[in-house]
């Protein structure tokens, strides 16, 4: 029996687990494009990231596993410790889909991670080496979003161009863009699935020793996280923050789909958030079309806190359960 043989704590961490699973899919984003290209409905976009999501997760989620599980602390983690962190990601991440806050649940795990391992053993409880990649990958993810987004969408401009001679042609080829987003897409919500179910079950797994199982589990979670809450988040990304059609937001799959894949296939914990709005960005200022600052901002200045806020918010927690269970 799968079960069998768990402890109260390992049981709780599960249940928390599952609702970490459930709050990644509540803030993902990444169907936010096509919502935003108005192609098909937030509903349907919630529903097809779903399935890719929980798809990516099972098959190749246990990459950046290793990378938190292992790589990021340097020592062996207890049941509690992974409980403490297991709830500092799981509240802040409550609170920004109350908000409908799209936040990096990387930052979140990373800093209470961080957090934990300087409580505990100080600068030695870290893995420098593998913190310093994961934020090289936070620093250059969005910029190569930005950029291979400008380099594809002027791509894309100069073949339509080609076969655009008049509005009738001009309907097909963007229809067939559209279709084309469709596909990358689902490539997109695929490597997303992949890179964010490390941040619900890369500590569980370790605890447990059933990933696959985990991975199940915890991706049911984010598919029925992102039908259920996260259309609130497709809005607020893929509707207000730019204005897209079917030729940049095809542009914006592109980009973000093979970043987040060969950053998932080099066991790198990703933020697809920033990538995504990388992307966004790139795609507005090559085409000059309407982008809200405003909003934006809102989004980097939650990107920012997160890594704080958890990191202390663990440090807290832990101060807590030490006084709580003092032998």
């Amino acid at each position: 029996m799968l079960i069998e043989g768990l402890s109260l704590v390992l049981v709780l961490e599960f249940i928390i687990s599952f609702w970490i699973a459930f709050s990644i899919g509540a803030n993902d984003e990444t169907m936010a494009s096509l919502v935003g290209s108005k192609f098909i409905s937030v509903f349907l976009a919630a529903l097809l990231g779903a399935i890719m999501d929980f798809i990516g997760a099972v098959t190749l989620g246990y990459k950046v596993e290793e990378t938190i599980g292992k790589g990021l602390l340097s020592f062996k983690i207890s049941e509690l410790d992974a409980l403490i962190i297991i709830i500092t990601v799981a509240l802040w991440l409550v609170l920004a889909s109350l908000y409908g806050w799209p936040i990096s649940t990387t930052h979140a795990v990373v800093g209470s991670c961080i957090g934990l391992g300087l409580l505990k053993f100080g600068i030695m409880g870290v893995n420098w080496n593998t913190l310093r990649n994961i934020l090289l990958g936070w620093i250059a993810a969005p910029f190569v979003g930005f950029l291979a987004a400008i380099i594809i969408v002027k791509s894309l401009l100069v073949i339509t161009s080609k076969f655009t001679r008049g509005l009738k042609s001009k309907i097909k080829v963007y229809y067939l863009m559209s279709l084309m987003l469709l596909v990358w897409a689902s490539i997109s919500a695929y490597s997303r699935g992949a890179n964010d179910i490390a941040n619900a079950t890369a500590l569980l797994s370790i605890l447990y020793g059933r990933s696959l199982f985990v991975r199940v589990v915890c991706g049911l979670g984010m598919s029925l996280g992102l039908i259920i809450v996260g259309r609130r988040v497709l809005k607020s990304v893929g509707l207000q923050l730019s204005s897209l059609d079917p030729l940049t937001s095809l542009s914006v799959q592109i980009s973000v789909a093979l970043t987040m894949l060969i950053g998932t296939l080099m066991k790198l914990p990703l933020s697809g958030t920033q990538v995504l709005v990388g992307a966004i960005i790139g795609v507005s200022k090559s085409r000059g079309v309407w982008m809200n600052i405003s909003n934006l901002k809102r989004v980097v200045l939650i990107w920012i806190l997160t890594f704080p806020i958890t990191c202390i918010t663990t440090i807290s927690l832990s101060k807590i359960f030490m006084l709580l269970y003092k032998p």
